[in-house]
């Protein structure tokens, strides 16, 4: 199979080192993608704040400064971002002027686009020989928002996956994501984020480059461009204001996905990762019966069908799940990958294990293989993540189903 080469291919890859020695003193780009607490995340914003003033001409540092900023701001309006990107970037730009990591900041800060444009344009034109993953993101991000500028995407995606910072494992879930759809059909996606691995495969790798790939985020005249759809009219998108904006903006999202389905030749695909629970419990109905899952993604159809038979073909003959449980990703802890699987893993095991009835009842020798691996793969993989219960519910098909091996 063509994407088990290449991402083996991925693990032999040049593993560039995870800093950019050439720009920084010493200091080690940190991960903010978990808000702590006030206490901790101001001693944060103390240390980053001592350290520039020790060593002023480290990016790095100033960096990390900037996010201790963002992050501190979620618990006091003293250091509201808004009201301090001014300052701050005043003294940025007089201790690293013209430096890749001045342009980088000022985009991240500047809220005019044609400026923020101007910013990364100047930032691109110095981009270290090694980059963090964080900065490969930002720029993948950055290329599927611009105009025809697929050849520099193509390239920034190109060097991502030669860097080796991208976890393999993200790489099979998107891959097999890509699997379970038919041919042609349109993945919308809530953010560019969704798409950056997904393109990957598509432009570094050369498959499923049939697929359409759109998110919520992007232009909309570009989206019903690409799906080849008609424009709704303008009162199109309104929607009843809501108290809670997380409903109000899925409530959006769930009409574009519509839109996009029954006025497209081609099936249309959406992760129901952002479908939790509690969410469906507050998102008008007639918004949520068209939508089926096929396995790993969601299928909207406003003509009812068999999707079990689809999640069992997908099962059986589409997907890779070897992925699951063989040793390719390191510890959640390890600095190596900052895109850790773990999420995508736990993804996986919660959307099918939903089959296992199924198959306990039509396939004893399915349930026996499938209950095997997501067992396999908990044990190994997630540890104390999954709840107690589920994991307890899992290994009754298993043992149910055990006498079919033999």
């Amino acid at each position: 199979m063509g994407v088990v080469i290449a991402v083996a291919g991925l693990m032999c890859s040049c593993q560039q080192q995870n800093q950019q020695s050439s720009e920084t003193q010493g200091a080690e780009l940190e991960h903010w993608n978990v808000v702590k607490d006030s206490i901790s995340d101001m001693k944060r914003l103390q240390q980053w704040e001592a350290y520039v003033k020790e060593h002023p001409q480290d990016e790095i540092g100033w960096r990390n400064l900037y996010e201790a900023y963002v992050t501190y701001s979620y618990y006091t309006k003293k250091y509201d971002v808004l009201e301090q990107d001014g300052e701050f970037m005043k003294r940025v730009k007089e201790a690293i002027p013209d430096t890749y990591t001045y342009y980088l900041l000022a985009m991240e800060t500047c809220r005019d686009y044609s400026k923020e444009k101007k910013y990364a344009e100047e930032a691109i034109k110095r981009l270290p020989e090694t980059m963090y993953e964080a900065d490969y993101k930002t720029w993948c991000r950055y290329f599927l928002r611009e105009d025809k500028d697929e050849k520099r995407l193509k390239d920034m995606l190109t060097r991502y996956y030669k860097s080796g910072l991208l976890s393999p494992d993200m790489l099979y879930f998107h891959y097999n994501e890509l699997q379970g759809m038919e041919e042609g059909g349109i993945y919308f996606g809530e953010a560019e984020e969704d798409l950056i691995p997904k393109k990957m495969i598509q432009l570094v790798l050369g498959m499923h480059q049939d697929k359409v790939l759109v998110n919520r985020n992007g232009d909309w005249y570009k989206i019903w461009k690409a799906c080849k759809v008609p424009g709704p009219a303008e009162s199109w998108a309104e929607t009843t204001p809501m108290d809670d904006a997380t409903v109000y903006w899925h409530t959006q999202t769930l009409k574009m996905l519509a839109w996009i389905g029954d006025h497209s030749e081609h099936p249309v695909y959406y992760p129901p990762s952002y479908l939790h629970e509690k969410l469906r419990e507050k998102l008008p109905n007639e918004l949520l019966k068209n939508l089926y899952n096929e396995g790993l993604l969601l299928r909207y159809s406003a003509k009812p069908y068999d999707n079990i038979a689809v999640t069992c073909r997908n099962i059986e003959e589409r997907y890779s799940l070897d992925y699951l449980y063989l040793p390719f990703t390191p510890s959640k802890d390890s600095e190596k990958y900052y895109s850790d699987a773990t999420s995508c893993t736990y993804q996986t095991i919660v959307l099918l294990q939903g089959i296992l009835p199924h198959y306990q009842q039509y396939d004893p020798q399915r349930c026996h293989w499938l209950s095997g691996v997501l067992l396999k793969t908990i044990e190994r993989r997630l540890n104390n993540e999954f709840s107690e219960s589920s994991v307890k519910e899992i290994r009754q098909y298993y043992e149910a189903t055990k006498s079919a091996e033999q």
